[in-house]
């Protein structure tokens, strides 16, 4: 019987023990790695503590594309180096002699380019003067052509005129005293018949001699003769004349189409003269472009750049965490990683659950077994919205800013994170 008594307490206590646990939420802190996978669970609900790992703030990979040979590494893994610090030089002689090949091309192509300009601005000046001073030597000679051609066609009509009027009229000389002679010849031929018939009816009766019968015939062949060629040297002188007025004529009409040809040919000179300036301009305009290298400048200052880019410098002050390049290799890809030990963060984890209680600015407290029992301070600098897409849970990559001014710290230690709650 006092054993079931006793029984029956035990049970009584037990049930409210188990009653007292129900009645209370479990306090709870949930410790996990930066990679999400949790290591520890407490009952707290005044803090929560986290895994992380330590890296600089202002890590830099330092890269070079330029495919030289490594000449010179300056530095090695531990060293500290300084912002600009020369970190290895490539070897440019190659470079340098192409740089100064180009300078050489840039040089003699901007003298030919001024030269071409220099003389497309003279021969354009030149032809605008001449053209603005009547000097033009095509114009001039094709005015000079036009005035010859409008001095004989005057000629020729002036001479045509006159040979056609003097047609019209019957004023040609020679027509004239051919005309003259042929009327005197009639005459004479008129009085050597009338002679001849009166000496022959004499004669017939016997008033004449016989030798002055001959005498009379003589005279009237004389006359005969000298009649037709007086008529024959008419006859020519009118052909003659006719002749000439159709010569004269086709003189004139020949002047005639040599003004007109002369006129066409100073036209197109001024034509010519007006489209020689226009071409000459557009030379200038190619000339001024042509002179401008900027894709040759550009070339050179490529070059420029990559000789530049040879001499491989830090970009920011901390110490070489990684030293790639070797003398003698090919200088192509990542050559060094400098991280500042001076200011560093930590990369952490938070689970969904706790994201409600925490934010940034919060003050994180940092251990490590690499510095033992010694707690360096930092706060939450930023909790990424989206999840992690490679975590088997839900969790939220955060970084912890470092604030203690020193710490013993070292890029790539595990640290624990306590975070308190208010």
């Amino acid at each position: 019987m006092k054993k079931l008594k006793v029984l029956i307490v035990i049970i009584i206590l037990f049930a409210l023990n188990l009653l007292s646990a129900c009645s209370h939420e479990p306090e709870r802190t949930t410790v996990y790695t930066a990679s999400g996978i949790p290591v520890q669970t407490t009952a707290s609900l005044n803090e929560i503590t986290v895994g992380g790992v330590v890296r600089s703030a202002t890590s830099r990979n330092i890269y070079t594309t330029n495919g030289f040979i490594i000449e010179r590494v300056h530095i090695q893994v531990g060293d500290y180096v300084e912002e600009g610090q020369v970190l290895a030089v490539l070897d440019t002689s190659g470079l340098e002699l192409e740089i100064a090949q180009q300078n050489a091309l840039i040089r003699q192509a901007r003298q030919n380019s001024q030269n071409s300009l220099d003389n497309a601005r003279r021969m354009l000046n030149e032809a605008e003067f001449n053209l603005a001073n009547n000097a033009n030597v095509h114009i001039v000679n094709a005015k000079a052509s036009l005035s010859a051609a409008e001095s004989a066609l005057e000629t020729a009509r002036g001479n045509y005129n006159d040979a056609q009027r003097d047609y019209m009229q019957n004023n040609n000389p020679q027509v004239l005293n051919t005309m003259s002679a042929l009327t005197t010849a009639s005459l004479e031929l008129t009085r050597a018949e009338r002679e001849h018939a009166n000496t022959g009816s004499l004669y017939a009766v016997g008033f004449v001699s016989s030798d002055e019968m001959r005498q009379a015939e003589n005279a009237l062949t004389l006359a005969r003769n000298q009649y037709n060629d007086s008529r024959i040297s008419h006859d020519n002188a009118l052909e003659l004349e006719q002749r000439t007025v159709k010569q004269l004529r086709n003189i004139f009409q020949t002047a005639a189409a040599a003004r007109d040809s002369s006129q066409a040919m100073l036209n197109a000179s001024r034509i010519a003269a007006g489209q020689e300036i226009e071409r000459l301009r557009s030379q200038v305009a190619n000339a001024e472009y042509a002179i401008n290298l900027e894709y040759m400048e550009i070339t050179l200052k490529q070059l420029e750049r990559q000789l530049n880019d040879a001499r491989i410098t830090s970009p920011v002050k901390g110490s070489v965490t990684s030293a790639i390049a070797k003398e003698g290799a090919v200088g192509m890809g990542l050559m060094f990683t400098v991280e500042d030990n001076n200011n560093l963060e930590i990369v952490t984890s938070f689970r969904e659950y706790d994201l409600a209680r925490l934010a940034p600015g919060m003050e994180v407290r940092i251990t490590s077994d690499g510095t033992g029992s010694t707690v360096y301070t930092g706060v939450i600098e930023r909790i990424n919205p989206a999840a992690r897409d490679t975590s088997p849970v839900v969790e939220f990559e955060a970084i912890i800013a470092v604030t203690s001014p020193e710490t013993n710290l070292r890029i790539g230690m595990n640290t624990r994170l306590n975070i308190a709650l208010d």
